[in-house]
């Protein structure tokens, strides 16, 4: 934690001085206008999945440990709703603190492909997408879908910069928050885990 407080500093800081603003926004443009324009739609498709796997792996995740009569499955769906509790926490808190104008604003250089109306930083899609990854990756010791879901996370990232609607350290940032937020949720149900109300196996 005492790691990610100062990485998060240095990223909020990087938000507010013109030498890393300056870098900020040059890598942005480098990223936006370099993508492969036949390929928007699929960055687009890509972007609205961060939302969408938020919510169905958790409900997914019960309704198969219910089926299966697992507790362990069960118990791991109460874990990544934790995860992502914290994350959305951390995110909504720093979004309208540091209330950071997106980068299509100001900025002719950025083309905006994606639709986006909150502050900029940090980058929900972003903390959405690697705090699904990443609290799926602990919890399951699958090395295909460990790499699967990562390799998504990743794109989910890509994704946000090259669709012109967010800085890369707005995604810096919410990686750090998203992975943050899983390690911390899958070491609170190693160690508490036991008391949830879950019921046990059939």
């Amino acid at each position: 934690m005492f790691l990610l407080q100062h990485l998060l500093l240095y990223l909020f800081v990087s938000t507010i001085t013109d030498t890393f603003q300056a870098m900020d926004l040059a890598t942005l443009e480098a990223l936006n206008s370099s993508r492969i324009t036949d390929l928007d739609i699929l960055l687009l498709a890509l972007t609205m999945s961060a939302y969408g796997l938020g919510a169905v792996v958790p409900v997914a995740l019960y309704l198969l440990g219910h089926v299966r009569k697992s507790a362990a499955l069960r118990l791991k769906a109460f874990q990544y709703l934790l995860a992502m509790c914290l994350m959305v926490g951390v995110i909504g808190a720093l979004k309208y603190t540091v209330n950071r104008t997106r980068p299509f604003v100001g900025h002719n250089s950025i083309e905006r492909i994606a639709e986006a109306s909150s502050p900029s930083f940090p980058s929900g899609h972003t903390a959405f997408a690697f705090t699904a990854a990443v609290a799926l990756a602990l919890m399951f010791r699958n090395a295909p879908l460990r790499v699967t879901v990562l390799a998504w996370a990743v794109l989910v990232a890509y994704s946000r910069l090259a669709l012109g609607v967010h800085y890369p350290s707005d995604v810096l940032a919410s990686i750090l928050i998203g992975t943050t937020a899983a390690i911390v949720a899958h070491h609170t149900f190693r160690k508490y885990g036991s008391m949830v109300p879950i019921g046990k196996d059939i």
